[in-house]
């Protein structure tokens, strides 16, 4: 299924890109959100993507096929920890970087990924320097 359209929302600031994913905090199981956005930083599309209680897959050549479809010039991608602690994994980063050369290549820059822990505890491996 094809990532649901909201052309009238802009990203803007991380403030923003938090309000967006707010919904995946809390959760028992691990999940992942992935906009998608174009010029101004509005959102072109938003997938999400359901894991299990400790993990969840995330399908880069997916997420690089969505961005090509939609023309995105940027994505933003995030996910919560149900342990409560925001604090990236090393897959965690590893994932980051991946999907931030990947996206590279493909002339999209990847904007953050925030990590949501307990709480209004949330982490930015843009601001953490991992991006």
């Amino acid at each position: 299924m094809p990532p649901s359209a909201h052309p009238a929302l802009r990203i803007v600031t991380r403030h923003d890109a938090e309000a967006l994913f707010a919904g995946l905090s809390g959760r028992a199981v691990e999940a992942v959100g992935v906009a998608y956005l174009g010029p101004e930083r509005r959102l072109l599309g938003l997938r999400h993507i359901i894991g299990h209680a400790d993990s969840a897959t995330v399908p880069i050549a997916r997420i690089a096929r969505d961005a090509i479809l939609l023309s995105a010039q940027a994505v933003l991608i995030a996910h919560n920890h149900p342990d409560g602690d925001p604090r990236p994994s090393a897959a965690d980063l590893a994932l980051t970087r991946r999907l931030a050369q990947g996206l590279d290549i493909l002339g999209v820059r990847l904007l953050d990924h925030l990590i949501f822990g307990g709480g209004a505890r949330v982490a930015s491996l843009r601001d953490m320097g991992a991006i």
